[in-house]
């Protein structure tokens, strides 16, 4: 029996909120579309979801920006299918959504484990429709071994899953400033997301080495790290924005993992200005 080819993505209505673009194998996956004039892609973290971005939607509607926040897939309100957990997956999710909104000089913007998702999109489908790249808070690579020190604090090949199945704690919260009181993330447990639904796409984050795919960002790149990160050694942020041509690098001194909700106004006060910047 022979397989049915994959179908188109398709989507309903053209702008607003709560929409829904249908991809290419069959996954429902939630997003808003506001605004005009230039668009800024905005991809979360593990185990976030578009509303998380509440401050940044805000600044940039209010500058005159189209801003179309994205759930990928295993989050938030899009599906949660048992195929498709890669983050190679992710990335054709979001550009086909780039394609079929016909977006062009996007701002795409990365935190955590949607810049892999970026990193990944690049890798396999290269560069185009992208005008500008910000990373916040990622190491191409998570796992520390001989080849690399700079991923995520005590992650090693030995204890991987154990690290990936919670068994041991590789993350402390605790040792980051607390996140703005009301804020999306800040009122949301940590505890309440379904971990297991999304084992196999955390796997692979875990696993995944992007470093041989900086050198080739053909557009400006920004990295973002903070002081108080309790994942990631500021040395390996540092890297990566030395391996980016051109790129622009920061430390957000009084934030941990988030600065963009941590340090909003001032984070959007430099998003703003590198989108504008003449490079």
């Amino acid at each position: 029996m022979g397989s049915s080819a994959p179908t188109k993505p398709e989507r309903g209505p053209v702008t607003g909120t709560n929409l829904v673009m249908r991809t290419s194998d069959g996954v429902n996956i939630a997003y808003d579309d506001e605004g005009t004039g230039t668009p800024f892609v905005l991809l979360h973290g593990y185990g976030c979801r578009r509303g998380h971005w509440e401050f940044q939607r805000e600044a940039l509607l209010a500058a005159g920006h189209r801003v179309i926040a994205v759930d990928l897939r295993g989050h938030g309100a899009s599906d949660k299918p048992k195929h498709g957990q890669t983050l190679a997956r992710l990335g054709q999710d979001t550009r086909e959504l780039l394609e079929l909104l016909d977006l062009e000089d996007v701002v795409l913007v990365g935190h955590s484990m949607g810049v892999s998702v970026a990193l990944a999109m690049f890798t396999i489908s290269g560069f185009g429709r992208i005008a500008r790249f910000v990373s916040i808070d990622q190491s191409p690579k998570i796992v520390n071994d001989e080849s690399w020190s700079w991923g995520v604090k005590g992650v090693t090949w030995d204890n991987l899953q154990d690290c990936v199945h919670w068994r041991v704690k590789w993350s402390n919260e605790d040792l980051e400033p607390a996140l703005p009181e009301g804020s999306a993330m800040a009122e949301e447990p940590w505890d309440s997301f379904d971990h297991e639904a999304v084992l196999k796409l955390f796997v692979d984050h875990f696993v995944a080495d992007w470093r041989d795919t900086l050198p080739r960002i053909p557009v400006p790149t920004w990295v973002v790290t903070s002081s108080f990160t309790n994942y990631y050694h500021q040395e390996g942020m540092e890297w990566f924005a030395s391996q980016v041509p051109g790129s622009r690098f920061s430390v957000f001194r009084k934030s941990g993992h988030n600065p963009h909700v941590s340090e909003s106004v001032e984070f959007n006060r430099q998003l703003l200005d590198f989108a504008a910047a003449d490079d």
